[in-house]
């Protein structure tokens, strides 16, 4: 006796089809979502270089009481002061309209500049709320000299001349990111 043929060999071979339209538009979607989305999106960054942990430069550096240059930066005001006193405090206020006096801030930079012209150092303290334009304008004024100011003289190392500088403060350090005032 014969066994029953099987029905698979009869059938007709009909072709499975996935409709690819749905997936596409879906995926131009999403690609032209990410497109224009990333073209509003700009990375900002301030450089700021890290402080350096070697002993021995540590304990050179410490024969003498440092400048430590610093400068709060808060809504109402400026305030530039040296942690060992070696310049006095002054407090910059912002004026009526809102604006901070940064013409007053940068001059007195440059006297103090005069007085310690080797140093390069200036820690920023900003408070939480203040915003980047203001923390920006801020750095501005504090590291080149503007052209209307009266010219720096720093003498090189390597060859003993003053030369003039067209810098104040360049190298700025951020202090107090992680607490609250």
């Amino acid at each position: 006796m014969f066994n029953r043929p099987s029905s698979r060999r009869k059938s007709t071979g009909a072709e499975l089809t996935i409709n690819l339209v749905p997936m596409l538009d879906a995926l131009v979607t999403l690609i032209s979502f990410l497109l224009f989305t990333m073209a509003v999106v700009s990375i900002v960054s301030i450089s700021s270089p890290m402080p350096i942990s070697n002993s021995k430069v540590q304990k050179e550096k410490l024969t003498e009481k440092p400048l430590q240059l610093s400068v709060r930066v808060r809504e109402t005001s400026l305030e530039v002061f040296s942690p060992f006193e070696r310049v006095p405090s002054k407090t910059f206020k912002v004026s009526a309209d809102g604006k901070m006096d940064l013409l007053g801030f940068h001059g007195h930079l440059v006297d103090i500049k005069r007085k310690f012209p080797k140093e390069r150092d200036l820690v920023v303290i900003p408070d939480g709320a203040i915003s980047y334009d203001i923390l920006v304008s801020v750095m501005d004024a504090a590291r080149m000299v503007e052209a209307g100011d009266a010219p720096l003289f720093a003498k090189n190392e390597k060859t003993g001349v003053d030369e003039m500088t067209r810098q104040l403060f360049p190298d700025i350090v951020f202090g107090n990111l992680l607490g609250k005032d």
